[in-house]
């Protein structure tokens, strides 16, 4: 019954990123999504090795970077990849630090400072959805972005927190078209 419901939830997540216009395939196991594709992964490790990661991925498409999000659709379609039975469970969030989450590609141009924040693909930071009193830059070392889940309350607001780079968390990775 649990496969069951995850193959659905994951169908789910599919058929809603699906784009009448993609006319090209994404790599096997990658989500496509207004002609992007996406994928979640679940492995935790550091922002900048996040990045690194999706930037060994490669595809006919492109190449891949920390998903970058420009709309609220986007964001959306980012935090339900995390929030899929494919990405966490209950179990993850209750066992979990509070600052429970998935990398994305934002991040601090200057270490340390306020901002401003860019994206690790190089495009520009056009769309925003801080959680309330965030960005903090808690200590002055909060220089990388995350798709934050503190409890379920949080999946309405699908917010970000900015966070220590050093922190472990899974993360989320984009390849646009060329």
């Amino acid at each position: 019954m649990k496969l069951l419901l995850a193959s659905m939830a994951v169908l789910a997540v599919t058929v809603y990123g699906l784009d009448a216009n993609v006319c090209h395939p994404c790599p096997q196991f990658w989500l496509p999504f207004n002609g992007s594709c996406y994928r979640y992964f679940g492995e935790r490790v550091t922002w900048g090795e996040a990045r690194d990661q999706c930037r060994d991925h490669y595809s006919l498409n492109g190449r891949a970077d920390l998903v970058s999000i420009h709309t609220e659709k986007e964001n959306a379609f980012a935090y339900n990849l995390f929030r899929s039975p494919a990405g966490i469970t209950p179990d993850h969030v209750t066992a979990g630090p509070p600052y429970y989450g998935a990398w994305i590609g934002a991040y601090k141009t200057t270490p340390g400072s306020t901002g401003p924040f860019i994206w690790s693909d190089g495009s520009g930071l056009n769309f925003e959805q801080w959680f309330e009193g965030q960005p903090s830059n808690w200590e002055g070392n909060e220089d990388c972005v995350h798709l934050w889940r503190k409890n379920a309350e949080d999946d309405i607001l699908q917010s970000w927190n900015d966070l220590f780079c050093e922190r472990d968390l899974p993360f989320i990775c984009k390849v646009a078209p060329n």
